[in-house]
């Protein structure tokens, strides 16, 4: 049975529940009023002397009693289709949350398949294009580090990061200053791999959730795989250790520096600590 004709039957369960509901209250209402009657009649039998008064309050007392036991007659019946209608709305909703379930599986397992085959053909562009670079290219980087993030840590974390890292002169790879209107993202990505000495990675909840940052991740490990010393810097931001065992192993197993513990200005020297360290083992390999 499809979702959409299992939503249809629930919502017309509903529809029916809530229209024999009112017409309960309606009866509860009938009940009320020959309730208030019966009183009424009552009273008026204990209070006349009149025999023609008494009768006729008599019938008035017998004509609410048979509208009373009537009304709570067709509560009954009332209720007793709203308990089966209940039942079948209750059956409905199980079978709509399995057979949602089974969709979500069905995507899950149909953008992982996407996932990997776009990882596959992003790992062979890479691999061509570090092939293509020579030695020289390798040495002169024309940027310092890459910054590797999720869109949603911009504006809290990344963008005053970068600020600071340029105010330091440390040249920065961004996407929202490289990567312009029209043009190509993987390519632009791909390119300032290459091209970046270092990459941070800003590792929260964000970037493992998200389907560009685990392509850049991929990248990322493709470019480290390639060079002598580790090019990845790891900074954990607002996630534990065990968040990133679930996603990636491998980045537990590299010393990150952690924003509740490291300030900016501390990630800005340890930068510029790194790239003149850098600078000076380039030197003696040409000595």
């Amino acid at each position: 049975m499809s979702i959409n004709l299992t939503m249809s039957q629930i919502k017309n369960l509903e529809s029916e529940i809530s229209n024999l509901n009112k017409k309960i209250a309606s009866e509860k209402d009938k009940e009320a009023k020959g309730l208030d009657k019966m009183a009424k009649a009552r009273k008026k039998m204990l209070n006349t002397k009149n025999i023609s008064t008494f009768k006729s309050a008599q019938r008035e007392y017998q004509s609410a009693t048979a509208a009373v036991q009537k009304a709570k007659d067709e509560e009954a019946k009332l209720s007793k289709k709203v308990a089966e209608k209940a039942k079948r709305l209750s059956g409905k909703q199980n079978d709509l949350s399995k057979a949602q379930a089974k969709e979500r599986e069905k995507h899950q397992k149909e953008f992982k398949k996407l996932q990997e085959k776009a990882i596959s053909i992003q790992a062979t562009q890479v691999q061509q294009q570090l092939n293509s670079i020579n030695k020289s290219d390798l040495e002169e980087k024309e940027y310092d580090v890459f910054i590797s993030h999720a869109s949603e840590d911009k504006e809290s974390f990344v963008e005053p990061l970068t600020k600071a890292l340029k105010s330091a002169g440390i040249n920065t790879w961004y996407d929202a200053e490289q990567i312009g209107w029209g043009k190509s993202i993987r390519q632009s990505i791909d390119n300032g791999l290459i091209k970046s000495k270092f990459c941070i990675i800003i590792l929260s909840q964000n970037f493992l959730d998200k389907y560009w940052t685990n392509y850049e991740l991929n990248g990322i490990f493709q470019k480290d795989s390639y060079t002598q010393d580790s090019i990845i810097l790891p900074i954990w931001h607002n996630v534990t250790r065990d968040e990133i065992q679930k996603r990636n192993l491998t980045l537990t197993d590299i010393l990150a520096l952690n924003t509740s513990i490291h300030s900016t200005e501390d990630i800005v020297n340890a930068m510029l600590n790194l790239l003149k360290l850098s600078e000076s083992e380039l030197e003696e390999d040409f000595v």
